[in-house]
């Protein structure tokens, strides 16, 4: 039995908060609407983490326009998949990456499925292999301050068109996390798009202009977006606590690793040599690990340190950078792409 719940959220009005509506939702929910081309269809799934909220805030707020203007909008049926719905409504509301005890379930799409997400996230696959997409959009927000950008795990003319379509800016990984967007590799277009801070409203405005053009264009991979407009960063090496280490941002918390207040600010843009990115209690044995796509260590190319302070050893631009330090010890510090200066 499919752990969805297939809703029609135009049976009753919606209610006029987005947080009443995900208070009402039975649990995780898949929406199936219908568009001019039945033909074909199309998915954005959204929340599958429960602090990221401007896919459902944006979905509530298309579908309050009513059935005939959101259908009457679209190319080819849409199926709109809202996952982590018990994490985003446990107090206090969309401060709950995943449920607590639980598996973050956006490194759950592949085996082993034994627990709850891995359950869910196994459902929410076995949904997209029977519909057959032309595409899926993943809408997250960055768990930092951050312009809005792109993620996927192949770079094809079809993952750029798409990104092209939402955002300015696309990473392209070879690391594989057990993320929604791996399935690019074998069944389908999968792009992940961080639509910014989950509390900025821009972001929640960017996910609803991601959602229309998604479900609206009648041709997704009809045009290459223009070389300038869209750029392509690849394998970012990601900065991760090693286990047992404690960080925080406070100068004065005796953590292991204190991270730079400003961090966040320097999403997207390139620290250079000298620049404090963190300060580590004890040198003699780093609490930081940072290996690339293959594998291989790469923390003491990439940082120095100077009295006890991390600073870039070569020019690095930085993504992903959150000012949750709890988000930070359990998923990463941070992402970094080296040689990237030439860029503003």
């Amino acid at each position: 039995m499919t752990p969805l719940h297939r809703i029609n959220p135009f049976v009753t009005p919606l209610p006029a908060r987005p947080e009443d509506w995900l208070a009402s939702l039975p649990g995780p929910v898949l929406i199936h609407l219908h568009g001019a081309d039945p033909t074909r269809v199309r998915v954005m799934v959204t929340l599958l983490h429960g602090n990221e909220p401007s896919g459902l805030i944006a979905t509530h707020a298309w579908l309050r326009d009513g059935r005939a203007a959101v259908e009457n909008s679209l190319a080819t049926d849409l199926v709109i998949i809202l996952a982590s719905v018990e994490a985003a409504r446990t107090p206090p509301r969309y401060s709950h990456r995943h449920l607590p005890g639980q598996r973050d379930l956006n490194r759950c799409f592949r085996a082993p499925w034994h627990d709850a997400p891995g359950r869910l996230a196994q459902g929410i696959l076995a949904e997209l292999v029977a519909l057959g997409p032309e595409a899926v959009i993943d809408l997250h927000n960055t768990s930092g301050r951050s312009p809005a950008f792109a993620v996927a795990a192949l770079d094809d003319h079809r993952h750029r068109t798409l990104a092209g379509m939402c955002c300015d800016h696309m990473i392209v990984t070879d690391l594989r996390l057990g993320a929604l967007m791996d399935c690019a590799e074998t069944l389908f277009p999968t792009l992940t798009v961080e639509c910014g801070g989950a509390e900025d409203p821009a972001a929640h405005a960017l996910a609803g202009d991601v959602l229309r053009r998604f479900g609206g264009r009648p041709e997704l991979f009809a045009a290459q977006p223009a070389t300038d407009t869209l750029r392509v960063f690849r394998n970012p090496v990601r900065v991760e606590l090693t286990p047992g280490a404690s960080l925080s941002f406070d100068a004065d918390g005796g953590a292991d690793v204190t991270l730079s207040p400003d961090i966040q600010a320097r999403n997207f843009h390139v620290s250079r040599p000298g620049d404090v990115l963190a300060r580590l209690r004890d040198t003699r044995e780093i609490p930081l690990s940072a290996r690339d796509h293959r594998g291989r260590p790469v923390l003491n190319e990439l940082f120095a340190i100077h009295d006890h302070a991390l600073t870039p050893r070569v020019p690095l631009r930085l993504f992903m950078a959150t000012g949750r330090a709890d988000i930070a010890a359990s998923d990463c510090l941070f992402y970094v792409a080296p040689g990237q200066d030439e860029l503003p």
